[in-house]
């Protein structure tokens, strides 16, 4: 019975448009997202990119031609280097969605994802909601609206609340 009530509380929470949050703090923990996703993209770009010039056979000391050379000779030293990239970034989004189902912004900001339910959503359910994130950023100005949902919320079926 206890337990019923509060899962009834969270689901009011949920349904009480007050409670989401809104589009100035969604852009709040986004920013704080940017800083900490920039600064390890940029980490990961500069040691790959020093690899990138190490493992480079071209004749010459000179970085441009450097750059050149593997561009026109080596250019799958570019491909390893944004695969790598990527999978920096897809794994970030995997260690959000598989352990604490927050972004770093969003402790930052103090939000919490719910679905539907009132629960924590599935790992799944959150890594969708992220890279939806991406897909679908425009409809971020939705979070000013009203209801204060966005349309990756409405797909993924989650609420971002405060």
């Amino acid at each position: 019975m206890i337990a019923e009530q509060k899962g009834n509380q969270w689901v009011q929470r949920l349904l009480n448009e007050e409670q989401r949050a809104s589009g100035w703090f969604r852009l709040a923990a986004g920013f704080f997202d940017f800083i900490f996703l920039s600064l390890i993209l940029i980490t990961t770009s500069a040691i790959t990119t020093f690899w990138m010039i190490v493992q480079s056979e071209a004749p010459s000391d000179n970085i441009v031609f450097i750059r050149k050379y593997m561009w026109e000779n080596e250019f799958h030293l570019y491909l390893i280097n944004w695969t790598v990239i990527v999978i920096v970034f897809l794994m970030i989004h995997v260690l959000y969605a598989f352990k604490g189902k927050r972004t770093i912004g969003m402790k930052i900001v103090d939000l919490y994802v719910y679905n539907e339910d009132a629960e924590k959503p599935s790992g799944v359910q959150f890594f969708c909601r992220e890279m939806l994130k991406y897909l679908l950023f425009p409809f971020f100005l939705m979070s000013f609206g009203r209801k204060r949902r966005t349309l990756y919320d409405k797909w993924t079926k989650t609420y971002l609340v405060k």
